[in-house]
């Protein structure tokens, strides 16, 4: 009897199995994962009533996610982002370690090991919780001075993002206490710098990219001269050059702040900066026919509804039912090769699974 129920056992497990891994055999060579910080369903609506040329109606694969943490309904980003880069949940606060504090492999981790070329791009500083959940890995994200000392081997291809404060001494113009110049150490490292965005423009070099634009974050989007789009165009003309392939993280950080503080404005032109750099995306994916393309948040913020439309301006009226996270499902919007595994409802964990399979089917889960 205890025979037979190991053998029935066994024959779900690599049934279920089988379903799991099933659709992942059209798997695409490149993965673009672009992720809106606290970009809730309504922020997505604000985009596709109020732009002409919104790239959310592109999608026809589409879901919905769970984005609750491992200790709490309401994630954190860290915990949020962690769940994408590691297909595993873990408490708030934490980057890329189990609760226990327990290591995790990342995609990056995963996609270097099988010499697929990485890149890094956010509009808050490269050390802030989603980009670091996906470079680093720590017990806090407060930690962000440490944060920068571990990006120092990370050995991502392009890294594009805000920072200086965290990768700077003070008599440097950051806020190390100490007197160490991170910058200088990732050009040691074999980092090409840039300073400015517009130095990217047509550069295709052999060396990795090292791009900081700013302290704390980048500017707002209406404070800067190029998008996150540009940003975006500009990564992928140096990671296409891989004929493995290779593994993009984009994030719009800045729509998580502007909700948390309920600024209609500030939110409305990080959601339009944020479409510009899913155009890139799709645009790139539409010609290279090999391209996965995935949109989705860490989770919601404000609870945004819309209200209605002001007749003489034309924009759209707002409320807020917090200035804070939530627990709503998120969307996920896919483009390209398998981009049928990333519809229905899913665990932000599951979600991390599917895309770390499409770059390592066998790849083993505790």
């Amino acid at each position: 009897m205890i025979k037979k129920i190991f053998q029935y056992t066994t024959a779900a497990v690599l049934i279920s199995a089988a379903v799991f891994y099933s659709k992942n055999n059209n798997r695409p060579k490149n993965i673009i994962l672009l992720i809106g910080d606290g970009m809730g369903l309504s922020q997505v609506s604000v985009s596709a009533i109020s732009m002409k040329n919104d790239q959310f109606k592109k999608f026809k694969s589409i879901g919905l996610v769970n984005t609750c943490a491992a200790d709490k309904l309401i994630t954190d980003s860290a915990a949020g982002a962690t769940a994408y880069a590691t297909g595993y949940r873990t408490n708030n606060g934490m980057l890329s370690v189990d609760p226990a504090g327990k290591i995790l492999d990342t995609v990056i981790d995963i996609a270097q090991s099988k010499k697929i070329s990485t890149g890094i791009i956010a509009t808050s500083s490269l050390t802030n919780a989603t980009p670091a959940a996906f470079i680093s890995h720590n017990g806090t994200r407060k930690d962000e001075f440490g944060i920068a000392h571990q990006i120092l081997k990370c050995g991502v291809d392009v890294l594009l993002g805000g920072g200086t404060d965290f990768f700077l001494s003070k008599n440097l113009g950051g806020k190390r206490e100490d007197d160490f110049n991170l910058i200088d150490s990732m050009k040691y490292a074999g980092y090409e710098i840039v300073t400015s965005p517009e130095k990217l423009k047509g550069k295709i070099s052999n060396k990795k990219i090292f791009g900081i634009f700013g302290g704390y974050a980048l500017p707002h989007a209406k404070e800067r001269n190029y998008s996150l789009g540009d940003l975006t165009s500009a990564a992928i003309a140096k990671l296409k050059m891989n004929k493995a392939g290779f593994f993009l993280m984009v994030e719009g950080s800045q729509l998580d702040w502007a909700s948390d503080i309920n600024d209609k404005k500030y939110l409305f032109e990080e959601i339009y900066d944020f479409n510009s750099a899913v155009e890139a995306a799709l645009k790139f994916a539409e010609e290279d026919k090999n391209t996965l393309v995935i949109v989705l948040a860490d989770h919601d913020t404000s609870s945004l509804g819309i209200s209605g439309k002001n007749n003489e301006t034309g924009e759209l009226d707002v409320v807020w039912a917090t200035k804070n996270h939530t627990a709503n499902l998120v969307g996920i919007f896919s483009y390209g090769p398998a981009s049928e595994n990333f519809t229905g409802i899913e665990d932000n964990y599951i979600v991390g699974r599917k895309i770390i399979n499409l770059i390592s089917p066998n790849f083993g889960w505790r």
